[in-house]
């Protein structure tokens, strides 16, 4: 874990909070970032309970995550959360904090109760379980309305299912200028631009899935769809 002189650079910027009371799941990242959609080498784990959010491979850091926000013993917990890096958390009234400092006062200004990001993103899935769409795309665009910018991904493909390409396109491009590394994000523009008739972009779109999956990102359906739009000799989109 970084120490007082940290090895790492940490953002100054300020970080905003989302609490998931289930799972009793604290993440406290800059604003603007993905912090779920980081790639593995984007992540570094500290112990048991905590761990870091890195802008790029050995970047900055620009959050963490605490997993068991009332389980972790601030004080027992080795390295030290009390002498670590400091970060910017003005929902917690906090300036320049230690993660010792955000926990305990998370605890207390949250009260065990999960942030509307989260209350929101649960209503939704349960709206589209349902087979609501109409009202789980207002609840996700709730979610957007308090930060939760992951939204965009599943508002693009709720509205794709309702027939709604072109809002869709907008929301789908939004997330890939989020999470740029994130496959889904471009598999998803790129079936969108399929059903506009926009075939170069649906190319390029899929192409970059299809390039970030076999750098580690997540498996998709792009390879399949790539290949529906320009097979090769033996079928191959290569």
């Amino acid at each position: 874990m970084p120490s007082s002189e940290p090895t790492v650079k940490i953002t100054g910027r300020k970080l905003a909070v989302s609490f998931d009371a289930d799972t009793d799941r604290l993440t406290v990242c800059q604003f603007g970032a993905l912090p779920e959609r980081r790639l593995p080498e984007c992540r570094l784990r500290i112990g048991e309970h905590l761990r870091f959010f890195m802008r790029r491979p050995g970047g900055t850091v620009i959050g963490f995550e605490v997993r068991g926000l009332h389980l972790v013993d601030v004080d027992a917990d080795v390295p030290s959360l009390w002498s670590g890096p400091r970060f910017r958390v003005p929902t917690l009234g906090l300036r320049s904090a230690s993660i010792a400092e955000i926990v305990l006062r998370a605890r207390v200004v949250l009260a065990g109760r999960s942030t509307p990001d989260v209350l929101a993103l649960q209503r939704a899935d349960g709206l589209r379980a349902a087979g609501d769409l109409a009202g789980a795309e207002a609840a996700l665009r709730e979610a957007l309305a308090v930060g939760s910018l992951q939204a965009h991904l599943t508002l693009a493909s709720c509205m794709a299912t309702r027939g709604m390409y072109r809002e869709a396109y907008d929301h789908a491009r939004a997330f890939t200028e989020l999470a740029a590394r994130d496959s889904r994000g471009w598999a998803c523009l790129g079936q969108i631009c399929v059903e506009l008739g926009d075939s170069a972009e649906a190319t390029t779109a899929l192409r970059r899935a299809v390039g970030l999956e076999r750098k580690g990102s997540y498996e998709t359906f792009a390879t399949h769809l790539l290949a529906s739009l320009e097979p090769g000799p033996s079928g191959s989109p290569w």
